[in-house]
């Protein structure tokens, strides 16, 4: 699939979506071991993908849960 990305004049756009996810007063932050920040789980948006499909998606994909 192809991501929701364009450049601009003033620079590049990337439709991204994201969870907010709090259990027992926590929040759930990531990190790997490729950056030396925490991140919110999320990702790019795909041509012709919903916001709550790519969500979903992204959540399949990076903590293997429905």
């Amino acid at each position: 699939m192809i991501d929701l990305t364009f450049k601009t004049e003033e620079g590049k756009f990337n439709y991204r979506v994201c969870a907010i996810m709090i259990h027992e007063n926590k929040l759930l932050v990531m990190k790997d071991s490729h950056a030396d920040y925490y991140f919110i789980p999320g990702g790019r948006v795909q041509f012709n993908e919903t916001a709550e499909k790519a969500i979903l998606r992204e959540l399949k994909e990076e903590l293997n849960i429905d």
